[in-house]
């Protein structure tokens, strides 16, 4: 039987390899995915003030920065209201109707597809990152033939 990890031939009934020490029964050890690894249930502050970096801080980070958007869009709007209505009437009822509206709208949808771009360009670098360990990983066999 020859190793997986090493190239190194071992008795048949061998259980462990002579040269790098690997198993060599078929037992499948499962590893749970990168996702649930890195993103453990951890308090924001635990997540901000965890030196290692195990745990990211960027999805509680997101959620905050995008309650925030919110608001701000909501205080845009009340504010354009009240700029329309000192103004002129007319133009306030139509600040009211449609202007506020739509300028809460496009504020929260311009946030909601910033804060997305960036979670999607944080998990490309996880991703990337899982691929350059994996490939390492492999690299790292020498076979012994």
């Amino acid at each position: 039987m020859f190793c997986t990890n090493c190239g190194t031939a071992n008795k048949d009934d061998a259980k462990f390899c002579i040269h790098c020490g690997e198993s060599l029964t078929e037992t499948v050890i499962k590893r749970k995915p990168l996702r649930e690894r890195l993103f453990k249930k951890a308090g924001f502050f635990q997540a901000l003030l965890d030196f290692s970096f195990n745990q990211f801080v960027i999805s509680k980070v997101i959620k905050f920065l995008y309650g925030l958007s919110i608001l701000y869009a909501g205080l845009i709007a009340f504010i354009f209201v009240i700029l329309g209505l000192n103004v002129l009437k007319g133009l306030g009822i139509f600040v009211i109707i449609i202007g506020a509206p739509l300028i809460f709208l496009l504020t929260v949808i311009y946030s909601r597809m910033l804060l997305e771009t960036i979670i999607v360009i944080s998990r490309i670098a996880d991703y990337m990152a899982e691929i350059v360990r994996k490939s390492e990983s492999k690299d790292s066999i020498h076979w012994n033939i």
